[in-house]
């Protein structure tokens, strides 16, 4: 059986894409499965299909493209740098009917260890196995008692999804999620991942954060410590499963200054062209620049 991985991408995302899919397949070389990659598009373009194809065929995977009708979101609510592409995890199970499982995973990921123990954890009865999202569960109270997230329920980050494909199938139909979808409206911040929180709240089990370890500082506190402490950076690297670089600061920017970085710049290097590998000339200035600017928003907000 293959493990079966999906991915939701449009064509300024590819770059990205490749990188996540390499780290991948080289912390899964002696996986007992297959690994077959499924892309979920609408208008991903054929040299980059082939470019896609071509990679994942070089890693020894077998790679599929399954293309979404491009008006099917057409009206979905889109916010902030998100693009309807986000919506497409939700298609999974009716693209891939015949499977028992499918690992969704967003392409600002690195994988650090082997998925496999992951990926066939058992559902114990739910639609999918997430991790709950630190900060918006920990930070955001009240945002998550708006979308009706109080008492046991936790908010999931929609970054890493394991998908329980004939349950989904069985209890789950894209014509409710639409309707759910105009009845939140403007409630939803983050669209795909506020309705997936809310309408699959009872039929999600929460997995260790490892598997979705938000790079990003949750406090001060853990700057600091991030940036003094070896021992401290260490501890997290050593259970890290899968790295999400989440937010607006990429690690393919000469401005990122979050955590794992060197990780990401060892698989980026091999992908920058003469120019950007210039523009990181200037990447201790710009670090220094962004690191002032969110001190700066934390005392003053």
């Amino acid at each position: 059986m293959a493990m079966n991985i999906v991915i939701t991408v449009d064509d300024n995302y590819i770059r990205p894409a490749l990188i996540m899919l390499e780290s991948l397949f080289e912390q899964n070389r002696t996986a007992h499965s297959a690994i077959h990659i499924y892309l979920l598009h609408s208008n991903v373009c054929d040299d980059n299909l082939k470019r896609l194809a071509a990679h994942v065929g070089r890693l020894g995977g077998e790679f599929t493209d399954l293309r979404v009708p491009a008006e099917l979101f057409e009206g979905a609510t889109v916010t902030k740098y998100f693009t309807k592409e986000m919506y497409y995890r939700l298609l999974i199970p009716q693209m891939l009917p015949k499977e028992e499982r499918a690992l969704y995973l967003d392409p600002d990921i690195i994988i650090f260890r082997s998925i496999e123990d992951f990926y066939n954890s058992d559902f114990e009865g739910s639609m999918m196995i997430a991790v709950p999202d630190y900060l918006g569960d920990c930070y955001y109270p009240e945002r998550k008692k708006n979308l009706g997230l109080d008492g046991s329920y936790r908010y999931i980050n929609s970054g890493v999804l394991l998908l329980n494909i004939p349950q989904m199938n069985e209890s789950f139909r894209l014509d409710d999620m639409f309707r759910f979808m105009g009845e939140c409206g403007l409630m939803l911040e983050f669209p795909d991942q506020d309705l997936i929180n809310v309408y699959f709240k009872d039929n999600i089990k929460y997995a260790p954060r490892e598997y979705n370890f938000t790079t990003e500082y949750i406090s001060t506190g853990d700057f600091l410590k991030y940036i003094f402490s070896p021992g401290y950076r260490r501890s997290e690297r050593e259970r890290v499963v899968i790295a999400h670089y989440m937010g607006k600061c990429k690690p393919w920017k000469p401005s990122y200054y979050y955590k794992f970085y060197s990780k990401y710049r060892s698989y980026l290097n091999q992908y920058l062209t003469p120019k950007e590998k210039r523009e990181l000339l200037f990447r201790p200035w710009l670090v220094f620049k962004s690191v002032v600017s969110a001190v700066w928003r934390v005392i003053f907000g």
